[in-house]
């Protein structure tokens, strides 16, 4: 039998990770990548690729995830796969995500770990955040709990660390007061405080109250959408001294300050650029031209934030609205576009 012939060199270039991303140290003693995948608004169908570019090729350990994305479930299968093939061993990877806001109470804090485990197809997070500082009635939307609190979640997530299901837990979208009054009961301190960040919003008070605390602060949404931020003067100005691209100017300027980032994106040239920050540095030119950026306003359309100007209108009258629906349907968003989304009121009973 003739043997086959030999198969023609592949035109395909081998696949190349990068260099691991720096890392900066938790008060948990754990090590976190300085820069993150983020997947908030990263579509079903999408994202995986995503995840697994970024860890297979571009040097990402770090992946920022909530189970109110409605995709954890396809980063777990990439984040599974990725372990499976050898591209990153678990112990070097670093996964973040986020509890909703309707899960305060002790029960309803382990359930919502646990469903996100299962669907990220790990046995343990590395960090597992209180996604904002509001307690919601279980199933609702901005229908306070009177009963629970963000204490009582607390204790709950610190039992989960000595369990071992959490390495390190801390907040999202926590002010300086909401963290004071955290501090006060918690036996175990946060270990990262995630805030809306960029040059637009710097929020440097609050940088600095949680970096003088020993608590990292993580950027989320710190290309503030990218858009007419790339096209500003001041941005493409320092880009260009530095040959880079806006979006990495953005970028090291958080790192710079030793903020931890986790910009979003499913393209595989903009997932290695925003990895690619450490060739060059921003002078003190730099940093002072982009402050002028700086108008206050967010980005982020949350209504139950407090961020935006428009939600000192819009919270109470969507709180109002969403009274009487939640008489009739339940919510749950951790279980965001699929079975189980949403039930009748009554069949609870009421």
């Amino acid at each position: 039998m003739a043997s086959s012939a030999p198969a023609a060199p592949s035109s395909t270039p081998p696949a190349r990770r990068r260099a691991p991303v720096p890392t900066v140290t938790l008060n948990s003693t754990h090590e976190m990548p300085l820069v993150g995948l983020g997947t908030w608004q990263a579509p079903v169908g999408v994202v995986g690729a995503a995840v697994a570019d970024a860890i297979s090729r571009r040097g990402y350990a770090h992946v920022d995830c909530a189970a109110a994305y409605a995709n954890e479930e396809e980063v777990g299968d990439a984040l599974r796969d990725a372990m499976a093939s050898g591209a990153i061993a678990r112990e070097s990877l670093f996964v973040t995500s986020k509890l909703w806001n309707d899960r305060r109470r002790p029960r309803d804090v382990r359930a919502g770990l646990e469903q996100t485990l299962r669907d990220l197809k790990l046995d343990y997070l590395d960090l597992y955040l209180i996604h904002w500082p509001v307690v919601w009635r279980r199933g609702t939307l901005m229908q306070r709990d009177g009963d629970a609190s963000i204490a009582e979640c607390w204790r709950a997530l610190e039992a989960l660390v000595d369990e071992g299901k959490i390495r390190s837990i801390g907040v999202s979208n926590f002010d300086e007061a909401q963290l004071e009054e955290l501090m006060r009961t918690a036996r175990i301190a946060p270990a990262v405080n995630q805030i809306e960040r960029h040059p637009k919003l710097p929020q440097d008070a609050l940088v600095r109250y949680c970096q003088e605390r020993g608590i990292v602060v993580t950027a989320y949404s710190p290309l503030a959408r990218g858009g007419a931020l790339f096209l500003d003067p001041v941005v493409s100005d320092i880009a260009e001294k530095h040959s880079v691209a806006p979006a990495q100017v953005l970028l090291r300027w958080s790192v710079q300050r030793g903020v931890v980032v986790v910009p979003k994106s499913v393209t595989p040239s903009r997932i290695e650029a925003n990895a690619d920050l450490w060739g060059f540095e921003l002078d003190a030119s730099d940093v002072e031209a982009l402050s002028t950026l700086e108008d206050g306003e967010s980005v982020v359309a949350s209504p139950w934030g407090t961020k935006q100007k428009k939600n000192v209108v819009l919270r109470p009258l969507l709180t109002a609205i969403m009274w009487p629906v939640s008489k009739i349907v339940r919510v749950d968003v951790q279980r965001m576009g699929r079975s189980g989304f949403w039930r009748w009121a009554w069949s609870e009973g009421e």
